[in-house]
C-alpha cells in the first residue's frame, strides 16, 4: 500500500509555503495475501474481501481525487501545486493535462487504478469460488461462509464500479461471471451503464445480506454491521450513487427519481462514519482540508452564506464583508460580524491574512478555513463522516420535490441542518420547487462539502440552480488517464478548458 505523509504542524506550513510535495512512503499492506494462499484456503477468503475495501477507500479518499477537485469544485481553496490544486483551480479553466508526463495525473491514475484493482480482486476470487469451489465457501470447521463473501463481495463491486461511473465518463463493467479469457475483449461502457451496473450490485448485496442474520459487514474500519445495517449502507450507497452520477442539471431533472425515493425509505439509521487509525484509514481533506496555511474555503461559498448569488460567473458583493470574486490587490478583508449563517462560526475560522501567491489569483483568496473537525485534526483518529444521515435526507428530500412528493416533508428535511446548524429562517414546504431546489444545493455545499470524497463536486455538476454550478470550463467528469488509453489503444482525449 502507498500512503503520503500527513504531513502537518510547523511541516505543513514549511511544505505549504515552499510548495514541496509530501513525498510518498511505502507502507506494507497487511492484508494483501498470496494469490496461491488467497485461492487454496477458503477460510481466508472473507478476509481477502475486506482487504479490497480498504484499497476501494484510498482510492478516493486521501490526497487524490478528492483534494484538486476540491478546488476544482470552488468547495475547497488553494493556490498550492500540490496534487493539482491550483492546476484544477487556475480561472479561466484550462483542459486537463491527460499526459503520460503531467507530474500531478494522480488525481486521474489513482482512483482509476485502485478501483479497478479492488474491482479485480473480489472478482478473481467469487470466479474462484464458483468455478472451483462449486459456488460455496466452507471452512476447515465446516462453517458456511458463503453468503458472507458473497454479500460483502457484491457490496465491494457495487461500490467500486460505482466511483468508476461517478468520476470517468467510461469505464469496464466486470464481474466474476466474466472468464479471465473474456476480460481482454471488454469494451468501455458509458458511465450510465457503469452507475446503473453498480446499484445492480448494491441492490444484490442487499438482498444477500437481508436473507442471512448470520452475515455481517465490518471490512470498512469502525463499521460493524449486522445483516440488517448491511442491506441499509447497500441501498443507501446505490441512492447516492445514482442521485449524484448526473453531469448537468438537465441530466439530474430525467433521473429516475422515484427509484431513488424508494431507496431512501430503508437506508441506515446512524452516520457512515468510518474511523480513522492515522495509518491505513484516513482522509486528506480533513487535515490539510482543516489547516489554513494550506486550504481555504472558496471565497464563492463564503459570499452565497453571507446573502450573495454565489455565482462563479460575476461581481458579487453580497455581504459587504464577503464579495466575490475576492477584490484584486486586497490582502485581507474583515471579520464578518454578524453572520447570516451560523456556521460560518461554527465551522469555519477567521484568518487575519491568506497566505497564497497572490500572482496565481486573486480568486483563490479566503479569509476561512474550514474547521468543523478538530478532533480528527489532532491525532487523524475517530470519526470520519463519509454518508451522514442527513446527507441522504437532502436526497430523499430531492427526491421528494421531483416525484410531486410531500413538500413538508422536504422542508423539514432541509430544515434539519438549515435550521439547527445554520439558524437560518425555517422553510415551510409552500415554497416552490425551484426554491426548495436552490436550497437543497445550498444546504449540501454548506453542510456536506467536505464529508466523503468529491462531494462539491457532484453537488455543483447536478444542480439545476443556474448560480451555484460548476465554473465554466471545469470538467464534470474525468477522462481516462493516458496510459491506460495507449495501452487500450484509444486515442488520449481531456474534458474541460474554455
Amino acid at each position: 500500500m502507498k500512503r503520503i505523509f500527513k504531513c502537518f504542524g510547523v511541516v505543513a506550513a514549511i511544505f505549504a509555503v515552499t510548495l514541496t510535495s509530501c513525498e510518498d512512503l511505502e507502507v506494507e499492506n497487511l492484508n494483501e495475501k498470496d494469490s496461491s494462499d488467497i485461492f487454496s484456503d477458503p477460510s481466508t477468503f472473507p478476509s481477502v474481501v475486506d482487504g479490497a475495501f480498504l484499497t476501494w477507500w484510498q482510492g478516493i479518499q486521501l490526497s487524490q481525487p478528492n483534494m484538486p477537485i476540491s478546488v476544482g469544485a470552488q468547495t475547497l481553496s488553494s493556490s498550492w501545486g500540490n496534487w493539482g490544486m491550483r492546476d484544477l483551480g487556475t480561472i479561466p479553466r484550462q483542459p486537463i493535462q491527460n499526459t503520460l508526463t503531467y507530474n500531478n495525473r494522480g488525481f486521474m491514475t489513482t482512483p482509476w487504478s485502485r478501483m479497478n484493482q479492488a474491482l479485480s480482486q473480489v472478482n478473481d476470487l467469487l470466479r474462484v469460488v464458483n468455478d472451483d469451489f462449486g459456488g460455496s465457501v466452507i471452512d476447515e470447521n465446516g462453517n458456511n461462509l458463503t453468503n458472507q463473501v458473497f454479500a460483502n463481495g457484491k457490496l465491494l463491486q457495487g461500490l467500486t464500479l460505482g466511483f468508476l461511473g461517478l468520476i470517468f465518463d467510461q469505464s469496464f463493467i466486470a464481474d466474476e461471471t466474466v472468464s479471465a479469457t473474456e476480460l481482454g475483449d471488454l469494451e468501455l461502457s458509458p458511465y450510465t451503464d457503469v452507475i446503473q451496473a453498480a446499484v445492480t450490485k448494491l441492490t444484490e448485496a442487499a438482498a444477500l445480506f437481508d436473507g442471512d442474520n448470520s452475515t455481517t459487514h465490518s471490512a470498512i474500519n469502525g463499521l460493524n454491521y449486522n445483516n440488517v445495517e448491511a442491506a441499509r449502507f447497500a441501498r443507501s450507497y446505490a441512492a447516492k450513487l445514482l442521485a449524484y452520477s448526473a453531469r448537468t442539471g438537465a441530466e439530474t431533472a430525467a433521473n429516475d427519481w422515484n427509484r431513488i425515493l424508494n431507496l431512501t425509505s430503508n437506508t441506515v439509521t446512524a452516520d457512515i462514519s468510518p474511523a480513522g487509525d492515522g495509518v491505513f484509514w484516513w482522509t486528506r481533506i480533513l487535515i490539510q482540508g482543516q489547516f489554513p496555511l494550506w486550504t481555504r474555503v472558496s471565497q464563492r461559498v463564503i459570499n452565497m452564506m453571507e446573502g450573495g448569488t454565489g455565482s462563479g460567473t460575476t461581481n458579487d458583493p453580497g455581504n459587504a464583508t464577503a464579495p466575490y470574486p475576492w477584490p484584486d490587490g486586497v490582502n485581507t478583508l474583515p471579520q464578518i460580524a454578524t453572520p447570516r449563517d451560523a456556521r460560518i462560526t461554527s465551522d469555519f475560522q477567521y484568518n487575519t491574512g491568506v497566505q497564497f501567491a497572490a500572482d496565481r489569483g486573486y480568486y483563490f483568496f479566503s479569509s476561512y478555513n474550514f474547521r468543523k473537525y478538530p478532533g480528527y485534526l489532532a491525532a487523524f483518529l475517530g470519526p470520519m463522516p463519509h454518508l451522514t444521515l442527513n446527507e441522504i435526507g437532502m436526497i430523499r428530500a430531492e427526491a421528494l420535490v421531483r416525484t410531486g412528493g410531500s413538500k413538508t416533508d422536504a422542508a423539514n428535511l432541509i430544515n434539519a441542518t438549515r435550521v439547527t446548524r445554520g439558524g437560518l429562517a425555517a422553510l415551510t414546504g409552500t415554497e416552490s420547487d425551484a426554491e426548495l431546489l436552490k436550497q437543497i444545493t445550498y444546504e449540501r455545499l454548506v453542510e456536506f462539502a467536505w464529508d466523503g470524497a468529491l462531494n462539491g463536486w457532484f453537488f455543483r455538476r447536478m444542480t439545476t440552480e443556474p448560480s451555484m454550478q460548476l465554473q465554466p470550463g471545469t470538467a464534470s467528469q474525468l477522462p481516462l488517464p493516458a496510459q491506460e488509453l495507449e495501452i487500450i489503444g484509444v486515442d488520449v482525449y481531456t474534458f474541460g478548458g474554455l
